[in-house]
């Protein structure tokens, strides 16, 4: 589905454009945001999308279960996220081997999900994959380089390789991102447009957060 969908918004298509900005803010788990995206929809697109990310916000919040509406995983709008999802649960289970095989099927459904790529990456990284694990960080942070925990899991893996300039580097990135202002996309490009900061942010805070950052990432494992 996704290719027909990238193609038809290629040729202009301002359905097809709005509805990959709403599978953006999926991507970026803003939930909420794609709520308030969906209500310019017609109504039977607006109702299932709708229904789709009510029940995505309950199963994240763990207040329903998969099996009470498992028609929605058929649903391909929904469907890559949906694997993210079920795959995090097993991670936070122990199901490691279901939890990789959950992430690899999200990207095979959406290969622009940077999500998937981190959490594959995470379990690389477990069990020592460090290249592996690399390399779907480093495409992680080609479609998200504002999303601070790809540079979390950057600083994580550099730590582990030893190399500490490329580790702080990260750390710092992912300190600024975390403290800028409120980050929207356009709906045609998918880049981000910030709005405008109000107020400096103290020095002493970013000397706080940075000093706690480091001693979370240097700390012996």
């Amino acid at each position: 589905m996704l290719p027909d969908l990238e193609a038809k918004a290629l040729a202009g298509d301002p359905e097809a454009q709005a509805l990959l900005h709403f599978l953006r803010l999926l991507r970026r788990k803003e939930y909420q945001e794609a709520r308030v995206y969906a209500e310019g929809f017609p109504e039977e697109l607006r109702e299932r999308l709708l229904a789709g990310l009510s029940l995505l916000v309950a199963f994240a919040e763990g207040k329903t279960s998969l099996e009470e509406a498992p028609e929605r995983l058929e649903d391909p709008l929904f469907a890559a996220e949906w694997e993210v999802l079920l795959g995090v649960r097993a991670v936070r289970e122990g199901r490691r081997e279901e939890a990789e095989a959950r992430f690899q099927k999200a990207l095979a459904l959406d290969p622009h999900h940077h999500r998937a790529l981190s959490n594959l990456g995470n379990l690389y990284l477990e069990r020592g994959e460090l290249e592996a694990a690399l390399d779907l960080y480093q495409r992680a942070l080609k479609l998200a380089p504002e999303d601070p925990l790809v540079h979390e899991n950057l600083a994580a893996l550099y730590k582990r390789k030893g190399d500490l300039d490329r580790m702080i580097a990260h750390m710092k990135q992912a300190t600024r991102l975390k403290m800028r202002p409120p980050v929207s996309l356009d709906p045609l490009t998918g880049k981000p447009q910030r709005r405008p900061l109000h107020r400096r942010i103290p020095l002493w805070v970013w000397v706080f957060l940075l000093t706690l950052l480091a001693y979370l990432l240097l700390k012996k494992p």
